[in-house]
This record gives structure tokens, sequence and C-alpha cells, in this order.
């Protein structure tokens, strides 16, 4: 059987975030790929008739977090509306490849098939979650997870798109999108995918760019919880997982 194709790649920008939009547009050149910016739904595009067909009343989240909650409806509308057979990968602008991001997703792609029906595949680290040692498999590189990765880079077909969409309309977000993802995704057996090695990381997490959602230790610090995290979580955890 033929592996899905990638038909498009999506990034999800804020207008203003020119340095995160040239290291994106930077990476994509030195890789070979191009991708399509989302610019809808910015801070300054929500309207009180928007928040309100979109988000419950009893939500507590920020303007930032509604707009990043926005984009990737913005995202997951362009995806379904293709009715594309393949897959679309899903970017935040703060996603960071490693070297092995195109063998990454051509593994990602090649065992998809290995799970049957709608699914969801992150192919960054998230919070640095990792598949335990004891259940990898020689030459395997999907495994279902336990919960979703974070929301900064995940594949995604139209017809599971447009299951999500629809959850949207008929409940409303009321939670960061990461968290409401994944809520949505179990209550619809939307199968959550985690491909290992992971081939992204989150720059707003490793420190290279600041959060544009929640507040901030210096980068530096930053930056060392988050090798910390990832030393324990990928290789200290494993010695007995």
């Amino acid at each position: 059987m033929q592996s899905p194709s990638l038909d498009r790649i999506l990034v999800l920008n804020v207008k203003a975030f020119s340095q995160r939009r040239m290291f994106m547009e930077q990476q994509l050149r030195d890789f070979g790929m191009s991708a399509e910016f989302i610019f809808d739904w910015d801070i300054g595009d929500l309207t009180d008739s928007v928040v309100a067909e979109y988000f419950r009343d009893d939500h507590h989240l920020t303007t930032a977090q509604q707009s990043c909650a926005l984009k990737h409806v913005a995202a997951l509308q362009r995806i379904a509306d293709g009715n594309g057979q393949g897959f679309c990968l899903v970017l935040e602008d703060d996603a960071v490849f490693s070297k092995d991001i195109q063998l990454g997703l051509q593994r990602a792609l090649s065992q998809s098939g290995q799970f049957p029906d709608n699914k969801v595949i992150y192919v960054g680290s998230g919070g640095n979650f990792f598949t335990p040692k004891s259940q990898r498999k020689p030459d395997q590189y999907l495994y279902l997870g336990h919960r979703g990765r974070f929301a900064d880079s995940y594949l995604i077909d139209s017809s599971t798109a447009r299951q999500r969409l629809d959850w949207i309309k008929t409940n409303k977000i009321a939670e960061p999108i990461d968290n409401q993802f994944e809520k949505i995704d179990k209550q619809l057996g939307i199968q959550m995918i985690w491909l290992e090695d992971p081939v992204i990381e989150q720059g707003s997490k490793n420190g290279l760019f600041k959060s544009a959602l929640e507040a901030d230790p210096p980068i530096w610090l930053k930056g060392l919880f988050f090798r910390w995290e990832k030393l324990k979580r990928k290789y200290i955890y494993q010695l007995w997982r």
C-alpha cells in the first residue's frame, strides 16, 4: 500500500511576530520545504461575537490563548475544506526542527496506516513525553499515546480535522487548545499517536523564544528547566520503564 502524502504545511503566526516568522522561513528553506502562514485571529481581530461563537461563557482563557486557539481552528478549517487524501502538518511558529525532520515525517507517514481510522500524529516532543523504552520495538516509529503532546506540531487529515471542528461547533472551547484537543480526541476516539523519536521541540519551552501565552522565567533558566526535564523523561526515567 502506498504511503499517504504530506499535502501541505500550515504555520500559525502572529503578524507582529516577525522574528519567529523569519526563523521558521529559514528552517523551511534549509530543508527544502514550503508552508502557508496563517495570520487569522490575532488578538486585535477578536470581537465579542467571535468569542461568543467559539468559547464557552465560563472559560478563563486570556486573549492570547483565545487567539492561539482560533488560529488552530483556522488551520483545521483549511484542512477540512481541502478534502485532501493525505496529511497536513500544523506548526506553531516556535516549532524548532531537528536535523531529522524530513526522515521523521517520512517515517510517520509510512507507518500511519498501522493505525486505522481517525488519528493525530504528534511529531514533536510536547512536554518532553516519550514512549517508555520497554514498549519500543525495532523499526517501529509510531506508538499509541495515552495523551496528546503539545499542539506545536502535529499531522492531521481532513476527516479528523472535520471531527474536531464539529465538536467545537457543538461544545465550544473552554481550555487552552492543547488541553482542549486532548479532551476532544478522547471523547471522539481519535487516536493520539506519538512519533519516536520526535523531530520537533517547542522554542517557547526550550528557551529559544519568550512565551506569548504565559509568564516566563528568564530565557536561560527556562532552557535549563527544559533540558533537565528532557534528561529525566527521555533517559533517566527510561532506566526502569
